[in-house]
């Protein structure tokens, strides 16, 4: 080294200089002195050998001298012995807090009425497991009917300061019965029609087995089918007067939709002018 060579007042100078200095500047001094040495180091051995070819040299230039030293080395990768082995992974990186660690095989709970091992939509499977809701809507039209009829009670002795309360409590109790009513009524609809295709069913398959052909009905037959069992059902229950009764409500509400989308007349129209003293608005027709 340099400061073998020196005399000690110098070296202690030195030293003490060295001490003030900060780490840094030390480690960069120390890799100029390591790559000083390795050149002097190179520098003789291409003098020693000159009986190396030419081209040997020229390759030997073109490399690049590497530092015996160096702040960060690099390990060596470890490779696997085969494909199969485990291949490892630094622990200097953090792993991800969201992993699967274990793979399960259980099946992933899904919506029954998507997946194709719940099998297809039995209509009377369905209703056979959920006959008691008929009972249920039955049940309670019959209690609304009752708490209806007490409540109309109550407001006709109720008092002024009462009255608005008890004739709302009507109002909702009208409305519940209303709903209920429907309910039971499609509860009945929905049963004349099950029975009128399940006979229309049994019927076709008999044929099939005499010896008749496939058929299958289209949804206007269908629709025609279901109108009349319907009627025959309504037959069957209350005759022919409320079959009567049922045509001419249909008809009569048919003929208010009808008017409500109908234009007026223009004699109607001068009408409303001259009394309104305004034009009134005409209903656009769909």
């Amino acid at each position: 080294m340099v400061c073998s060579i020196l005399p000690p007042w110098i070296t202690a100078h030195l030293s003490q200089d060295l001490s003030s200095l900060s780490l840094g500047a030390l480690r960069s001094a120390q890799r100029k002195i390591i790559q000083a040495e390795a050149l002097e180091d190179s520098d003789d051995d291409s003098d020693g050998g000159d009986s190396e070819s030419p081209e040997a040299v020229s390759t030997k230039e073109k490399q690049p001298e590497k530092p015996e030293w160096d702040a960060h080395p690099k390990k060596p990768i470890a490779h696997r012995a085969h494909k199969h082995a485990p291949q490892e992974v630094t622990s200097k990186r953090p792993v991800g807090r969201a992993r699967t660690v274990v793979e399960s095989h259980s099946v992933q709970p899904r919506d029954p009425r998507f997946v194709a091992l719940t099998g297809e939509f039995s209509p009377e499977k369905f209703t056979q497991n959920y006959a008691f809701l008929t009972d249920s809507h039955k049940t309670e039209l019959s209690t609304l009917r009752e708490n209806l009829k007490r409540a109309r009670k109550l407001v006709i002795n109720s008092p002024k300061h009462l009255r608005a309360e008890r004739e709302g409590e009507v109002s909702r109790l009208e409305f519940a019965v209303k709903r209920a009513e429907s309910e039971v009524n499609k509860d009945r609809r929905l049963k004349v029609e099950r029975d009128a295709l399940s006979k229309l069913k049994k019927e076709e398959k008999d044929k099939r087995e005499q010896g008749k052909g496939s058929w299958y009905m289209k949804d206007a037959e269908k629709k025609k089918f279901m109108i009349k069992a319907r009627y025959d059902a309504l037959a069957d229950s209350g005759g022919q007067r409320a079959v009567k009764k049922a045509i001419e409500k249909k008809q009569k509400k048919i003929a208010q939709k009808e008017k409500k989308s109908r234009p007026f007349s223009a004699s109607q129209q001068s009408q409303d002018k001259g009394w309104g003293g305004r034009d009134s608005k005409r209903r656009r027709l769909a």
